[in-house]
């Protein structure tokens, strides 16, 4: 038996707790590489979401511009179609015709005036009608290359916005 009361006995089980500095140093290192870690998850999420705006943002001129162009083509061909049916219709007009043959006869002057007067005018409805076909498969080929970007674009913008996605979830 011990000859020391039993209190004082168990105040003297505790041992101070040894410090290994080698696992203390490891702890710090692993401390610092968690800390290190979630910074660079942040950096590389808001990346992400940097990248994915940037994208968003020229799809979205790319839809403007493909939506101005497509408004563009249905005037046009809308146009393109008026002067084509003034054409025909004018073209294929009695009065026109008499107007040539009276031209060609040369019997009434106000009628030879009147046949150069339609035939100028009708050139010059002509002349419209082409550049209006021009500028119709023109914008036709516009919105084809625009509507081929556009949906590059928004190719990519989906692929970012997966990307952003699939980085916020690795938390």
């Amino acid at each position: 038996m011990s000859k020391r009361p039993a209190e004082q006995h168990a105040t003297n089980t505790h041992k101070k707790t040894r410090i290994n500095p080698e696992l203390e140093a490891m702890k710090a290192t692993l401390d610092s590489l968690v800390s290190s870690a979630r910074t660079h998850h942040e950096e590389a999420r808001i990346a992400a979401i940097d990248a994915a705006g940037a994208i968003e943002e020229e799809w979205t001129v790319l839809s403007t511009e493909k939506d101005t162009l497509h408004d563009e083509l249905l005037g046009v061909s809308s146009e393109c179609e008026q002067a084509n049916t003034y054409l025909e219709t004018f073209e294929n007009s009695t009065t026109v015709q008499m107007l040539r043959k009276a031209s060609e006869t040369k019997v009434v002057e106000n009628l030879v005036d009147d046949n150069e007067r339609m035939t100028d005018t009708l050139t010059k409805l002509r002349n419209l009608s082409d550049r209006l076909t021009t500028r119709r498969k023109k914008t036709e080929t516009d919105l084809a290359d625009k509507t081929t970007e556009c949906d590059f674009a928004k190719q990519r913008l989906d692929a970012a916005e997966k990307k952003v996605e699939t980085i916020t979830n690795l938390n």
